[in-house]
């Protein structure tokens, strides 16, 4: 495998990893622990016991398969370890993890805030949406920039 070929497959499962810890920190901060927003909020109401109920389901079912998608990453990571013929960079895979991260965070503010409504960053106001977006475009450039440095 050439460095080239490493490379990608670094970003790609590093990606791969981060997506699914930016979701899982995402349902585990603001979803359960702070409660200022859930998966479906935007179209079950949160604040009736049934709609709370039903928000958390879906919160824990996306949040399981984030973590199905965080294993199948670390597991491809794992993979290309053993099979890699020179060591990794972990500037590297670190980069990757938090373009993935950021990836997630934009998707999710742009695709689940805006464009489909379900859910905005605190229950019942936007205002907090563009915040929101300019920290996810953050994280991503700061993972770019890692990426930019292990080169």
């Amino acid at each position: 495998m050439t460095d080239r070929e490493s490379r990608r497959s670094l970003l790609l499962w590093g990606g791969t990893v981060g997506v699914g810890l930016g979701a899982m920190i995402d349902v585990i901060l603001f979803h359960l622990v702070f409660q200022t927003h859930h998966l479906l909020s935007g179209l079950i109401d949160p604040y009736a016991i049934d709609g709370l109920r039903t928000n958390v389901m879906y919160d824990g079912l996306f949040m399981a398969g984030m973590l199905g998608l965080t294993l199948v990453g670390a597991g491809m990571l794992w993979r290309l370890a053993n099979h890699a013929t020179e060591r990794l960079s972990s500037t590297y895979l670190v980069g990757s993890i938090l373009v993935g991260a950021g990836v997630f965070n934009v998707f999710d503010g742009v695709v689940n805030h805006y464009v489909l409504g379900l859910h905005t960053v605190v229950h019942g106001t936007e205002a907090w949406n563009p915040h929101w977006l300019v920290v996810s475009v953050l994280l991503l450039a700061a993972g770019l920039f890692v990426l930019r440095l292990a080169e």
